[in-house]
């Protein structure tokens, strides 16, 4: 039981934050949005998308939780699990099918230091290390001081 917490924990944290980031992303920037002849802007491109992703959000949990409470009381559990994984790996392959389409802008970091793990590692290398020599503290300030009242 605690095995399975940990890796329901690890993968909601994955993968739960970036998706709204990942989906926001492939928008573009925000340009100057035209009027309409009432003189009210337009919706924005990001606007639409968050709209449409918390309906997307909050319909999903709600048939999730209606229709599949009805499956595993009316037709079994077995089928019960079975709807919610082959949806799960239709959902993956939907994802890598339409991979090529996807707008992918690195940033600096990733341009500069093209090795994301030797990136990582170095951060918590760096990170273990200001623990260990008592570096924690505020930006600026140095831990060894005495500080005054």
């Amino acid at each position: 039981m605690f095995w399975s917490l940990c890796l329901i924990s690890f993968g909601q944290g994955g993968y739960n934050p970036s998706l709204q980031a990942f989906g926001a992303d492939q928008l573009g920037e925000e340009e100057d949005l035209p009027c309409n002849q009432t003189g009210q802007r337009k919706q924005s491109k990001r606007t639409l998308f968050f709209t449409w992703w918390y309906f997307g959000v909050c319909s999903g949990s709600l048939l999730g939780v209606s229709i599949m409470s009805y499956i595993q009381d009316t037709l079994g559990w077995s089928l019960g699990f079975a709807v919610p994984t082959l949806v799960m790996v239709a959902s993956i392959g939907l994802f890598s099918c339409g991979t090529k389409f996807y707008a992918y802008n690195p940033g600096k970091a990733v341009r500069d230091n093209p090795k994301p793990f030797q990136s990582m590692v170095h951060c918590l290398k760096t990170a273990i290390s200001r623990v260990f020599n008592c570096g924690i503290g505020e930006l600026g300030h140095k831990v060894g001081l005495p500080e005054l009242e």
